[in-house]
């Protein structure tokens, strides 16, 4: 989709966070994308800081992919999670959680979201997908460990996926908190890096653009994989942010998403779209 601001204003239909950093002059609208799996939900946390001679990019990190019923986490629920943890030397990353999870026989999966990651309660049955409740524990034991060990956890699109976390750890009986992990989210970091780059934002452009393997996108293991490549990635190309502590990668995702935000905002008012603002602030719980 191409627009400018002299043309005629219409709606957006891209969900926002798949969409590139915009310009501000001139305006260039982001493309379309078609992934069901985005919503904008933020707040910044307190990081644990690993060891301070170390940048996140040459340390270990740990990654994580959910995929979902769709979008909202107050009422969609988990269908699979992918955590894995990959060495400072960047060897093969190790899977610590790769599952089909299942939320209960009363969750209905929508159509639309099945066709984008085939996930349907056919294969959930066929596949014996263990409950989601089981696995809830081990992920949130597994991230406390992380968060206590200071290894940064790598989620592409961090203000989907870890608001749908916390969303189901509140649910278990009795409830759990998500930890205070450090964040890496590559999303953020490309918008930053290459602000004015064209085209899509997905996982799928990101992979493609930086090099990184994705054979099989919104298959969680696969989209955790990718998204822990395309931040090295990112981190190697460019050392003014692989170079940086936890702590001040953190800041900097905040504040970069903010930039992203206000931009993103000014061009819907400048087009007069037919949706809602982006609101809140990254990476949201």
């Amino acid at each position: 989709m191409s627009t400018r601001a002299t043309e005629a204003a219409r709606p957006v239909e891209l969900p926002w966070e798949e969409g590139p950093l915009l310009h501000t002059e001139p305006p260039t609208p982001p493309d379309e994308a078609t992934s069901p799996d985005g919503a904008a939900r933020h707040d910044a946390g307190a990081q644990t800081d690993p060891a301070p001679s170390t940048s996140w990019c040459d340390a270990p990190l740990a990654s994580l992919d959910l995929e979902t019923t769709g979008r909202d986490p107050a009422n969609d629920r988990i269908l699979a999670i992918a955590l894995f943890r990959q060495g400072e030397d960047g060897g093969t990353p190790v899977p610590i959680v790769d599952t089909l999870v299942d939320p209960g026989p009363e969750v209905e999966i929508p159509e639309e979201a099945a066709a984008v990651h085939g996930i349907t309660r056919e294969r959930l049955i066929a596949e014996e997908a263990p409950p989601l409740e089981t696995v809830l524990l081990d992920v949130h034991a597994a991230l406390c460990n992380l968060a206590a060990e200071g290894v940064g956890v790598v989620i592409y699109n961090a203000p989907f996926d870890w608001p749908f976390l916390a969303a189901e750890l509140a649910r278990l009986d009795p409830p759990r908190q998500l930890p205070d992990c450090a964040l890496v989210d590559p999303l953020v970091l490309d918008r930053h890096v290459d602000r004015y780059r064209k085209g899509k934002r997905t996982l799928e452009a990101a992979a493609e653009h930086y090099g990184v393997v994705l054979d099989d996108a919104h298959e969680a293991a696969a989209d955790a994989l990718a998204s822990l490549g395309v931040a090295r990635a990112i981190g190697r190309t460019y050392p003014d942010v692989g170079g940086l502590s936890p702590q001040e990668l953190h800041a900097l995702q905040v504040e970069a998403h903010g930039v992203w935000k206000d931009s993103f905002n000014a061009y819907l008012r400048r087009i007069d779209a037919d949706r809602d603002p982006v609101t809140g602030n990254w990476p949201d719980r």
